[in-house]
C-alpha cells in the first residue's frame, strides 16, 4: 500500500510539474489551413518591441493602443544592453529582413530563445551574421531581457489582441487562393506558407524562406500594419488585399533563380548597362545590388500579371503606373514577356524555365 501511495505521489508531482511547465509556454494566436498559417509569432514580436525601444528605422509611425502599452511596459529597459547592441548592429547593416531572418532562426521555449545553426544560411549574401561568439553574444542579451522584462508576461497579456489582429485580416485576406495562385503561376509548391503580422512593423513586409533538414523552404510573409481605422490596424491594402503577400511570398520562388543564375548575369553587359541606368532610383530603395534590382523588377511583375488575371484590367493598369512612378519605368516590357509565358505553359511548365527568357527581354531594352 505504501509503495501505491508513493506511486500516486510521483505522479500526481510528474503532473504539477508539467502543467506548471505549460504555464510558461507562449500561447501563440494562429489562424491555421493545411499549409498555411497567420499568426503573431512571439521572436518576431520580441525582437520588433526591442527596435522600438532602440528607436531605428523601418518601424511603423502610426500611433495606436498596443504600441503605447508596448512603450509603457517597456521603458524602464530601454537602457538594457540588447537595446544598445541592436542599435549598433542597425547602423552596421543589421537592418531590414536580417533581423527578422535571424529569430526564424531560432526556437523559443519557456522563456528561452535558442539559436538553431542548421537554419542559418551562411551562403546567403545579406547575411549579417558570420561568426558564432556574435550569434552566441546576441542570443544571451536577449534571453536576459526576455528574463528581466518578463516578455513571456506581456506576450500573453496580448493574445485577445493579437487574436483581433489575426481574426480580422483573415477575413478579408484569403491566404489559401493566395497560395494557390502563387504555385499555379510559378509550377512548384512549398512546404508551408506563414504570414506573420508585426503591429510594430513598417507598412509594407518581408519575403524570407527556410530551409529545414530536407531542403524543403517554410515560407514567410512578415508584415506591418498599412492603415488604421478606429485604433484597428489593417494588415492589408483595401483595394488589393493580396497584393503584399503575392509579392513577399514570390521572394522565396524568385530569389533562388537569380542567385543560382548570378554569375551568367553579372557577364550580362546589356544588363549591367541597364542596371547603372536606374541604379539611382534603386538605391534610394534599398536595391542598390544587381541582383536586388533583378528580383524586385520580376517579382513586381509577376504580382502585375497575377492581380491582371484576379482583380481584371483596371487594377492591373493601376499597379503598372503605381509602379513606374516607383522607378521602375521598364515594368511593363517584363510583364508583356511573362503575358508570353502564361500562354505556352506547355513548353513553359514553371517559372524557373522561362526564367532566361524573361533576362533576355530585360537584356533587349535600349538605354538611352
Amino acid at each position: 500500500m505504501k509503495r501505491k501511495i508513493n506511486c500516486i505521489l510521483i505522479i500526481i508531482l510528474a503532473i504539477s510539474v508539467f502543467i506548471s511547465g505549460c504555464e510558461k509556454e507562449i500561447n501563440v494566436v494562429k489562424y491555421e489551413d493545411g499549409k498555411v498559417t497567420v499568426s503573431v509569432d512571439p521572436r518576431i514580436e520580441l525582437i520588433s518591441i526591442i527596435q522600438t525601444l532602440a528607436g531605428v528605422k523601418h518601424l511603423t509611425r502610426l500611433t495606436f493602443d498596443y504600441k503605447d502599452d508596448v512603450l509603457d511596459y517597456f521603458n524602464e529597459y530601454k537602457d538594457h544592453p540588447v537595446v544598445e547592441l541592436l542599435k549598433e548592429y542597425d547602423s552596421k547593416g543589421f537592418n531590414y529582413q536580417r533581423p527578422m531572418y535571424f529569430m526564424l532562426c531560432c526556437n523559443y521555449n519557456k522563456g528561452l530563445l535558442s539559436f538553431d545553426e542548421e537554419l542559418y544560411n551562411k551562403e546567403q549574401s545579406d547575411i549579417f551574421f558570420r561568426y558564432k561568439n556574435q550569434i552566441d553574444d546576441l542570443i544571451h542579451q536577449l534571453n536576459d531581457f526576455i528574463s528581466v522584462s518578463k516578455f513571456d508576461n506581456f506576450f500573453n497579456s496580448s493574445k485577445n489582441r493579437y487574436a483581433k489582429y489575426i481574426s480580422d485580416y483573415e477575413k478579408v485576406v484569403n491566404i489559401v487562393d493566395v497560395k494557390e495562385r502563387l504555385e499555379q503561376y510559378y509550377g512548384i509548391d512549398q512546404k508551408s506558407y506563414n504570414v506573420i503580422l508585426v503591429p510594430l512593423l513598417k507598412a509594407g513586409g518581408y519575403g524570407i524562406n527556410i530551409k529545414d533538414e530536407e531542403e524543403s523552404n517554410d515560407i514567410y510573409c512578415i508584415m506591418g500594419p498599412m492603415y488604421i481605422r478606429n485604433n484597428n490596424l489593417l494588415f492589408y491594402i483595401e483595394d488589393l488585399p493580396k497584393d503584399m503577400e503575392y509579392h513577399e511570398f514570390s521572394h522565396s520562388f524568385v530569389n533562388p533563380l537569380t542567385s543560382k543564375n548570378m554569375d551568367k548575369i553579372e557577364r550580362n553587359h546589356e544588363l549591367v548597362k541597364l542596371f547603372e541606368e536606374v541604379k539611382d532610383d534603386m538605391e534610394n530603395q534599398a536595391y542598390g545590388a544587381m541582383e536586388g534590382f533583378l528580383n524586385e523588377y520580376i517579382i513586381r511583375s509577376v504580382v502585375a500579371r497575377l492581380i491582371n488575371k484576379y482583380e481584371g484590367e483596371k487594377y492591373y493598369k493601376n499597379i503598372i503606373e503605381y509602379e513606374k512612378e516607383n522607378g521602375f519605368i521598364y515594368i511593363e516590357e517584363v510583364c508583356n514577356s511573362l503575358e508570353n509565358y502564361e500562354n505556352n505553359r506547355d513548353k513553359y511548365p514553371t517559372f524557373e524555365s522561362y526564367y532566361d527568357e524573361i533576362i533576355k527581354c530585360l537584356s533587349n531594352i535600349e538605354t538611352e
